[in-house]
């Protein structure tokens, strides 16, 4: 409870931050009044509130978590619409990666919370960028199967130790070249994908090298479409 009464009375004022760092950007660039070096360091300030609300977010989850109260609402939903969204938001914002699609041309439909699907795959997004170098490319692929419908996030970044990665879904685990490179997080965020994933009869993989990158592969129940649903 004391945790997310915390989480709850950060997340206004940050809101309220976050907000007008984004309107002043637009204004000042909109009149051309900004210099670079300002520009920058705008930039800098929106990017730090989004992490922020980001590590807000996680926490607020994981308390959902532990008090039983992450309702979710298991409905057929079209996985591709929901990939290709989430990538046409993600990809005008990023100045230093490439960010790549790999999927099938058909739809692709499920059975899940779209909601929070959509929170595992931006929450593996971001993740990718933040461990990933400046250049780096992030990949997303999409596969289905008779039973299954997978998508995979792909990055080139600093990777996860080998011994390390059984603890990789725990709660505030970090992996320790993460540490050592003084990369900002709270261990929360992959613990609340792994219970949301499970909570779906759902699964995630990782294969990773360390200092080449790193695989992250969700496999969710497929939702099979009827031939009445296709005439």
């Amino acid at each position: 409870e004391f945790l997310s009464i915390v989480a709850h009375e950060l997340k206004t004022p940050l809101t309220t931050v976050l907000g007008n760092a984004e309107l002043l950007r637009r204004r000042l660039m909109r009149d051309g009044s900004v210099t670079a070096r300002s520009e920058r360091a705008l930039e800098v300030m929106v990017a730090q509130a989004h992490r922020l609300n980001k590590m807000i977010g996680d926490l607020l989850n994981l308390s959902r978590l532990e008090t039983g109260q992450l309702r979710l609402e298991l409905v057929p939903f079209e996985l591709s619409a929901l990939i290709a969204r989430v990538l046409s938001e993600v990809e005008p914002a990023l100045r230093n990666h490439e960010l790549v699609y790999r999927g099938v041309d058909t739809p692709v439909m499920t059975v899940g919370d779209e909601l929070r699907i959509e929170q595992v795959l931006q929450n593996l997004i971001q993740n990718a960028i933040k461990y990933s170098p400046d250049g780096g490319t992030i990949t997303v692929t999409l596969e289905q199967d008779a039973q299954r419908a997978c998508f995979s996030v792909s990055d080139e970044g600093i990777g996860i130790p080998k011994a390390e990665l059984p603890q990789l879904f725990h709660r505030y685990f970090r992996a320790r070249n993460a540490s050592a490179r003084q990369i900002s997080g709270v261990g929360v965020g992959l613990y609340v994908v792994h219970e949301i994933l499970e909570r779906h009869n759902g699964t995630i993989e990782v294969q990773s090298v360390e200092g080449k990158g790193s695989t992250f592969t969700v496999c969710l129940p497929r939702e099979q479409v009827s031939e009445d649903r296709n005439q």
